[in-house]
């Protein structure tokens, strides 16, 4: 029988208004949910996520094995110099999931970021636009909606740490952002690939990590499969497809020296077609903003500040190092 987590519904729609009565109290609800479970899922955030959906199951099913060759990382597919944005592959056999990541569309030729050639940028490459007539500018465009869904929750953490509430936004830009965007998909398989098990037996398709991130905001199909650690165990978070579910990265975790925890969580293995679209909420690469200590919080500082560039950098490689190549 299924335990499920406090994983409680926040209507986040007072935090882009001018209330500030009804900011504090969303930010007090948002302090409660990280300071237990460590997840929330949020409402009134303004984003079709049927359409999501639809648009990116039929994006899928329609695409080839050999487009999905052609736009494969390097860690596939050697002739493809990117590392972060493209195609990441179902191998037979090993690994059934596949997915597909683009980053910030600000991301040009003539961006600064790019021109200086620094670590983790990316200009995004994109499925044939004949084959697949509006792809990129949906996902373009999603990218956006879903960044200012991000912005809108950062304020309500700002002032949930005792913060102003644009205390982030100097960092997190739509001109800069590092952030990404992972189309997954989880097929039905009837000879699905040898599962990994967690120690309490559990059958695994990803095992337990934390998200390198400054928080995710992940939309996923209604079918049951992540789980939290928690003092009583794993538990089972419960399932929506009209809210994100919102959780935070480590470098949260970092700025206010554990405060906000990253939760460790899991993907258990579900043999049923679904999705999984999480948006990693990063900051830009020059960003570092110096650990602190929220008001209510008894435990002394000591973190050093990192830059998110180099955060990010470090966190990617371990995540790969402990869980293999997603």
């Amino acid at each position: 029988m299924s335990r499920y987590a406090d994983v409680p519904v926040i209507d986040i729609s007072g935090l882009s208004g001018n209330d500030a009565g009804a900011k504090q109290e969303i930010a007090d609800q948002i302090d409660r949910a990280f300071r237990g479970s460590g997840f929330f899922y949020a409402a009134n955030h303004g984003i079709d996520l049927t359409a999501l959906q639809k648009t990116t199951t039929d994006w899928h099913m329609a695409m080839t094995d050999e487009e999905k060759w052609q736009l494969a990382i390097k860690a596939y597919n050697p002739a493809n110099h990117r590392v972060r944005n493209g195609y990441y592959m179902a191998i037979k056999d090993k690994k059934a999931n596949e997915s597909f990541c683009y980053l910030n569309p600000a991301f040009n030729d003539d961006h600064p970021m790019i021109r200086a050639g620094l670590p983790s940028h990316e200009v995004n490459l994109w499925p044939d636009q004949d084959r697949h007539p509006g792809m990129r500018q949906y996902y373009e465009r999603y990218f956006r909606e879903v960044f200012g869904v991000s912005a809108t929750i950062l304020r309500g953490i700002a002032i949930a740490l005792g913060r102003d509430e644009r205390f982030f936004e100097p960092h997190f830009t739509l001109e800069d952002t590092l952030s990404a965007v992972s189309l997954i998909r989880y097929p039905h398989l009837d000879d699905y690939p040898p599962l990994k098990t967690g120690p309490d037996g559990e059958k695994l398709s990803f095992e337990h990590h934390q998200d390198v991130s400054m928080i995710t905001v992940l939309y996923q199909t209604a079918v049951p499969n992540l789980q939290v650690q928690t003092d009583e165990g794993y538990l089972d978070i419960p399932v929506s497809d009209q809210h994100f579910l919102v959780n935070c990265g480590t470098y949260m975790a970092h700025l206010t020296n554990g405060y906000y925890p990253a939760p460790v969580h899991r993907v258990k293995f579900i043999n049923a077609e679904r999705l999984s679209i999480p948006f990693f909420a990063n900051l830009s690469y020059r960003s570092e903003i110096a650990p602190f200590v929220p008001p209510q919080h008894m435990h002394a500082g000591s973190n050093r500040p990192v830059s998110y560039g180099e955060y990010l950098q470090h966190g990617l490689l371990d995540l790969i190092h402990a869980n293999g190549q997603t």
